[in-house]
């Protein structure tokens, strides 16, 4: 069954946040379909390229961000973009809960690690989808090894 649907807004000055309300006579596919679009974590970024133009890119996307030889590089799985912007700059523009900093030269998007490998000493490996494998660095293993227990990236 297919309902109508009807969209109101209400400004409330008190708030210091989006409330979102949804009423419907029960808990139906077309309520369920409005609450995933709602989540849906569908962001972007914005990718300065050597070209000089900016690519967009979605970051559900993106495997991981890395340096090789003074550039650097953003791996998704709609191909490989060389970027002219800095680690931190994209860093910056990513969200933390879902991208994890493993060295100074990577950064990683957590959905699309497979594996993680703590039984080399001192070094933490790292299967991504792709056949990609990254090694983190020795001092950011213990925020990696904190986060997997389910603490906080920042």
């Amino acid at each position: 069954m297919s309902y109508d649907v009807s969209v109101t807004f209400e400004e409330d000055g008190s708030l210091d946040r989006i409330e979102i309300h949804i009423k419907a006579p029960a808990r139906c596919s077309q309520v369920a379909a409005l609450l995933a679009k709602l989540d849906e974590k569908e962001r972007f970024l914005d990718v300065p390229s050597d070209g000089g133009r900016i690519v967009r890119l979605r970051t559900d996307h993106i495997i991981r961000i890395f340096s090789q030889n003074r550039k650097n590089y953003v791996f998704s799985s709609d191909g490989t973009i060389r970027t002219t912007a800095s680690m931190n700059e994209l860093y910056e523009q990513l969200i933390h809960d879902r991208f994890l900093r493993v060295s100074r030269f990577e950064i990683i998007n957590l959905d699309k690690a497979e594996s993680f490998d703590f039984s080399i000493v001192g070094q933490l490996k790292i299967k991504m989808e792709g056949s990609q494998t990254v090694f983190a660095s020795r001092r950011y293993i213990p925020v990696i090894r904190d986060y997997l227990k389910g603490g906080d990236t920042d």
